[in-house]
């Protein structure tokens, strides 16, 4: 008898290139191209073995798609487990359009025939992104790549894809499984904006700005994608939008100057992420201002706008949506800075399982709270963080005149540099800290449902806090309190630090305000040192950061004797060097001495 054997079907690659030709289909019978080698169109012949030479033909044939067309003329032509290289990059001059061709309709204004249409659904510019890739397998998955993504740190290396014409989302990856997206720059070629931004984006199909909305579109049911080294900046809304679902890995990635938000994860549905978000090396600021375009400023962010000015402004935010099964968020080693609400506000994460983990990260100039984290369990852990809410009131160097002209909610939520909270039956970490505060309070720590039961615990340790004056001098326009900032507000929270299991020591606090008391014996607090904890740089920043790096006085510390009146430290616990050392570790690895702007460029 005959035994049918199944086997995989063999993955494809597929090749987009600036020299490449048309898409062959059976709608499209003068097409040129195959996309299936790395190669030019050679000049004649239909159907030849050659690369596309347009993104957007990977979906779409090139004849007439109105909406609900079916495939060929719309829909991926490659499959789940192929690979697409996109030939070409920032630094060679290469930018591939994605959505409508021109502003006014589905016919290219220079040719009558429906064959040469914008490369859109007719009639919805909105809808002409890119559809979600279809779903890899675990042993194959979907790759969008660009050509230099064996080696794309640099900014120059990214393959540039712009959206245009209203486009809603340049890339959606909505449902997709197991794609990994590389070596990408995504963006649009308008400084218009879409939150309150003076420079307004003209949305009515006929007369549409030549924009994008957002750069990736997520939803909960994404799962074991991955990004790598790829920029989302300059969009009219979100650099990304949407929650994730589980084993979604982002790695070195870029979402900078986009005018609503960074990372919006609230897609307004009533849903928000589950499962494990992991996202490393990453940079998430200047979320709120429009990017210029074409580039002028070292930091070409302006049209700043707020919660006051019809703006939003966070760098990341949730939706404030209980998460079945739990969402697991973790940030590590990146940089949250100068975005014109919080920095990282996953204060909403909620639901059995929820936890939103911060590592790693120097967070500053955020114009309200510069982390927040909620969940059933919270971590922070190795950050630096300075609480300077201030800092975009100032003409800071590199940014256009008059960037800042619309910004005025400075210092929201009662100027509370950041936030995390402990609820029953979690531990939350608070450990290895370094925070610079000049806020009327550096911490706050609230509860998460409740905390009335010995299994509401806090791991507080080895945290350095140096206060600064709440007055004028360090960015106050009022006055401020002209007291030194109070290092910690609790009221309910407070349970947990008396909880056995707890702990709250190992701790230096320098500079207080004069009613917090160190060591905070209504705390717990155990083996606190009060006095100066010797780091490089003790001053406060307006705007940016400082070097925290400890001293040479603070190595030559040593865990035994008094300080300030304190009993002899713990010898079984680290040293105060070792304490500064630990909570200072990989600011270099962060290589965040400065940020440069970039130049990107339009196709030629």
């Amino acid at each position: 008898m005959l035994q049918l054997i199944c086997l995989p079907l063999l993955a494809t690659t597929w090749y987009v290139r600036p020299d490449g030709g048309t898409r062959y289909s059976t709608n499209a019978k003068n097409g040129q191209c195959d996309g299936q080698e790395d190669a030019p169109y050679p000049g004649s012949g239909t159907n030849r073995h050659c690369a596309f030479n347009d993104v957007r033909l990977l979906w779409q044939d090139g004849s007439w798609v109105a909406s609900g067309s079916p495939f060929p003329a719309w829909g991926w032509v490659i499959k789940g487990g192929d690979t697409v290289i996109l030939r070409g990059s920032i630094g060679t001059g290469v930018s591939y359009r994605v959505g409508w061709s021109n502003p006014s309709s589905c016919i290219d204004s220079k040719v009558s025939t429906k064959q040469t249409q914008a490369r859109g659904v007719c009639g919805d510019p909105y809808g002409s992104g890119m559809p979600p890739p279809p779903s890899g397998t675990p042993e194959h998955h979907t790759r969008i790549l660009g050509e230099n993504y064996q080696s794309c740190h640099a900014a120059s290396a990214k393959t540039q894809l712009h959206g245009g014409f209203g486009v809603f989302g340049v890339v959606n990856m909505g449902g997709s499984s197991f794609v990994d997206l590389a070596c990408l720059d995504i963006t649009d070629f308008s400084s218009c904006g879409r939150m309150g931004q003076k420079n307004g984006c003209n949305t009515n199909t006929g007369s549409l700005t030549d924009f994008a909305t957002n750069g990736i579109v997520w939803n909960s049911s994404s799962t074991n994608d991955s990004v790598k080294d790829v920029r989302v900046h300059g969009l009219a809304s979100a650099g990304m939008l949407g929650p994730t679902g589980d084993g979604v890995v982002m790695d070195h990635i870029d979402v900078i100057g986009n005018a609503s938000s960074g990372w919006n994860t609230d897609l307004g549905n009533k849903t928000t992420g589950t499962g494990r978000l992991l996202v490393t090396n990453y940079n998430i600021s200047w979320n709120g201002c429009a990017e210029e375009y074409p580039l002028v400023h070292p930091l070409p962010y302006g049209d700043c706008t707020d919660d006051n000015s019809g703006g939003y402004g966070d760098g990341f935010g949730t939706a404030t949506v209980s998460s079945d099964p739990g969402w697991q968020v973790h940030f590590d080693q990146g940089v949250v800075s100068n975005n014109t609400q919080d920095g990282l506000d996953a204060l909403h994460i909620t639901g059995p399982g929820s936890s939103m983990t911060v590592t790693r990260t120097l967070a500053y100039g955020n114009m309200g709270q510069q982390v927040k984290i909620g969940g059933s369990k919270g971590t922070l852990q190795h950050n630096v963080i300075f609480t300077n809410c201030n800092a975009l009131r100032q003409k800071v160097p590199g940014t256009p005149e008059g960037y800042n002209e619309r910004l005025s909610d400075f210092c929201r939520a009662a100027d509370t540099g950041l936030v995390f909270t402990v609820g029953d039956g979690s531990t939350t970490t608070f450990t290895d800290n370094v925070i610079y505060s000049a806020s009327r309070t550096g911490i706050e720590v609230d509860v998460n449902g409740s905390c009335k039961t010995s299994t509401c615990l806090i791991q507080q340790e080895r945290n350095v806090f140096i206060g600064f004056k709440n007055d004028a001098a360090n960015g106050y326009p009022n006055g401020g309190s002209g007291e030194y900032s109070n290092p910690m507000y609790l009221e309910e929270a407070a349970k947990a630090y008396a909880n056995p299991g707890s702990s709250f020591d190992h701790n230096t606090t320098y500079h207080a305000n004069a009613r917090w008391r160190c060591p905070a014996v209504g705390l717990h607090e155990k083996d606190a040192h009060c006095g100066d904890p010797h780091l490089a740089n003790e001053s406060w920043p307006i705007y940016g950061h400082v070097d925290v790096t400890p001293t040479q006085s603070a190595a030559n510390a040593t865990s035994s004797g008094t300080v300030d009146g304190m009993p002899a430290q713990d010898k079984t616990r680290p040293s105060r060097a070792k304490q500064v050392a630990l909570a200072s570790l990989d600011i270099a690895v962060l290589g965040v001495a400065g940020w440069i702007g970039w130049r990107r460029r339009k196709a030629r």
